[in-house]
């Protein structure tokens, strides 16, 4: 018997139906894949959704009943399912949920991982350290999830769960484990793009802050000129300003000292500058 519910205050009172007790509502709003068995009468798995629009998916799976609550796209997903071939055995009913559940909870994560690679094309033409690292941090989301539902499927093909028997549908199982493996890959794929991104970012910020440091000693040698073109002649005036020394020297000398040591100052700023610029 299988029941898929879109609203999870029915999949909760059809769960109790059942005696099951468990903390249904923590698994809600869980971002980790959990998975569990239960006195060996039931197994529950929690699958995470990776966008706001969708639930996360819960399985209580057993030998009598086995229930869902999911999207409702996962909900008709049994109608339209394409098997190659359905062997009979023990636990068809929660194996072939498990997969439906499994199959489309991957293709959300090819969904959200597809998006994710738009974002980060983008960010080839304008570069912004604080966007590459959104794009990222939800990589990295998407593969701690996926890594987790590959541990999953492996698990299953190893038969560690009680109620998932794969030689039901075989081939299918094969499918999702490619599946699984593929979708990690393509995450490693878009995690090195990432990093190529931040490297980016890092070479366009070092040379902003080259052109700062430019333009900055630029600065200080303009003001270094400008300091010692008013200094050198200030500070000759201002010795023959003193009255012992001004009475031993004309004005005339004194004028053309201050004259010649500030086109001296002049003549020192000129090559200054010139190696500067």
């Amino acid at each position: 018997m299988i029941k898929k519910f879109t609203d999870f205050e029915k999949f909760k009172a059809a769960a109790r139906e059942h005696n099951i007790t468990s903390d249904l509502d923590s698994l809600r709003d869980l971002d980790i894949v959990f998975y569990e068995d239960y006195d060996e009468d039931y197994m529950i798995l929690s699958l995470p959704a990776v966008d706001s629009t969708t639930p996360n998916q819960i399985l209580i799976l057993s030998k009598d009943f086995n229930l869902a609550y999911c999207s409702m796209e996962t909900k008709t997903m049994g109608k339209k399912l394409k098997l190659s071939k359905i062997n009979k055995g023990k636990y068809q009913a929660s194996t072939l949920l498990f997969y439906e559940v499994v199959s489309f909870a991957l293709k959300t994560y090819f969904s959200e991982l597809a998006s994710i690679k738009k974002s980060a094309h983008k960010l080839h033409d304008s570069p912004d350290i604080d966007k590459v690292e959104q794009v990222s941090k939800k990589n990295r989301d998407v593969w701690d999830i996926s890594e987790d539902v590959l541990r999953l499927c492996l698990e299953a093909e190893e038969e560690e769960f009680k109620y998932v028997n794969i030689d039901v549908i075989p081939y299918e199982f094969d499918i999702l484990l490619a599946r699984a493996r593929h979708l990690v890959d393509r995450i490693k794929g878009v995690r090195r793009e990432t990093d190529s991104l931040r490297t980016k970012c890092d070479i366009i910020e070092t040379r902003k802050l080259n052109k700062r440091i430019e333009l900055l000693t630029k600065i200080m040698a303009i003001l270094t000129v400008v300091g010692l073109v008013i200094s050198v002649p200030n500070t000759v005036a201002t010795v023959f300003g003193i009255p012992a020394v001004s009475a031993l020297f004309s004005f005339g000398l004194i004028l053309e000292l201050t004259i010649i040591s500030g086109i001296i100052a002049v003549g020192i700023s000129y090559i200054y500058v010139r190696e500067v610029f």
